[in-house]
């Protein structure tokens, strides 16, 4: 075999900052062989010792806080030898100075392809990225009815009180549990969606099925004409949503046009015993101003459900913690078996369009 020959197989780099979860990790790590990619695998957040026993048994491990933006950068350069791809499943801080460790000059790899199997990338410096030539692949939609499904748990706790109820039993007061009845519902109500993705429009089905009327506020791509083929009511603004729904449930990523997209002046538009949720974005409703606004009867909602938060992990802190008209869900919306299985597929199909497409570990490897 000729080194030219020997040259183009030679296999591409991969730091997996995070494997998919359970048995579904060998079938990623494995799919990831299949394409000329060979593993390190970061073990950090993986608990079940008997999956680390064999995937140290297969592929080379390491053990670092992925949501360290120096540890990331010192492994991503991996004392020079560096990275062609990264593939992860949480929030990681791939920042400009994260981006330029992994693509500076003199690594033997430099970074190409970023790959999340999640459908957010806001973590990201996407600009930086596309300056330093790193393509950043996600897969939108694949959690996307499980994420629905949270939503629409999360109203029903809201509006039925669920969890504060069985936490009253479990101080062993009854009187406690069974206040604030009659319970608010589903049926009849008005349920106002602000967004029009896929989530979004999941949701609309779901509470369709439970007897509730839709309304939807989408971006200007929202046309009429998009939205006759919808299970619910175009609304032109979102203060004609704000204030003529029920349960508010925001669906919209986290830009600069969404960030504080509903504030202190939206939430006063709210009905007085009206319902906000939100598993989009912390930065669309600020934590601290649905704080205040909780605990104002006359401004805003009577309660509320949030699964996203400015500081979460081992660092989560957030005033909505104590505030008891809001329940908290530690951001696993989109966590369900299914949509975890069909994420790592999805990521390791954006990894070979984007191998195809470059010719990268085919005769164009850096």
């Amino acid at each position: 075999m000729s080194a030219a020959t020997n040259a183009r197989r030679t296999p591409g780099r991969v730091l997996v900052v995070d494997p998919a979860l359970g048995d579904q990790a060998l079938t990623e790590l494995a799919a990831l062989v299949s394409l000329g990619l060979t593993p390190t695998v970061n073990l950090r957040r993986v608990t079940d010792a008997g999956l680390r026993a064999r995937i140290e048994a297969d592929w080379e491990t390491a053990n670092f806080d992925g949501f360290s933006e120096e540890e990331l950068g010192r492994r991503l350069e991996d004392e020079g030898r560096g990275y062609h791809a990264l593939k992860c499943r949480a929030g990681i801080p791939l920042t400009r100075a994260v981006l330029e460790r992994a693509t500076r000059d003199g690594l033997r790899h430099r970074l190409a392809l970023v790959g999340r199997a999640a459908a957010g990338s806001d973590t990201f410096d996407k600009a930086a990225a596309e300056e330093l030539g790193v393509a950043i692949r996600t897969t939108p939609g694949a959690n996307a009815a499980a994420v629905a499904e949270h939503t629409v748990a999360l109203m029903l706790d809201a509006l039925r009180g669920v969890s504060q109820r069985s936490g009253a039993l479990r101080d062993g007061s009854w009187s406690t549990a069974v206040q604030e009845l009659p319970a608010g519902s589903l049926a009849g109500a008005r349920v106002g969606l602000v967004g029009s993705g896929t989530i979004a429009r999941h949701v609309a089905e779901l509470v369709r099925a439970f007897g509730a009327e839709v309304w939807v506020c989408g971006s200007p791509r929202f046309t009429q004409h998009r939205a006759d083929g919808w299970p619910g009511h175009r609304v032109q603004s979102l203060a004609e949503l704000l204030a003529g729904c029920d349960v508010v449930s925001v669906h919209v990523p986290a830009t600069a046009q969404t960030e504080g997209l509903i504030a202190a002046r939206e939430l006063r538009l709210m009905r007085p015993d009206s319902v906000l949720i939100n598993t989009a974005r912390a930065s669309v409703v600020p934590e601290e101003t649905l704080d205040q606004a909780l605990r104002d009867p006359a401004s805003g909602p009577r309660r509320a459900a949030v699964d996203v938060f400015e500081a979460e992990g081992a660092g989560f802190s957030s005033v909505l913690a104590k505030n008891p008209h809001c329940t908290l869900s530690p951001h696993v919306a989109g966590m369900t078996r299914s949509a975890m299985r069909t994420a790592s597929c999805r990521i390791v199909d954006e990894f070979a369009r984007f191998l195809e497409d470059t010719g990268l570990f085919s005769g164009g490897a850096r």
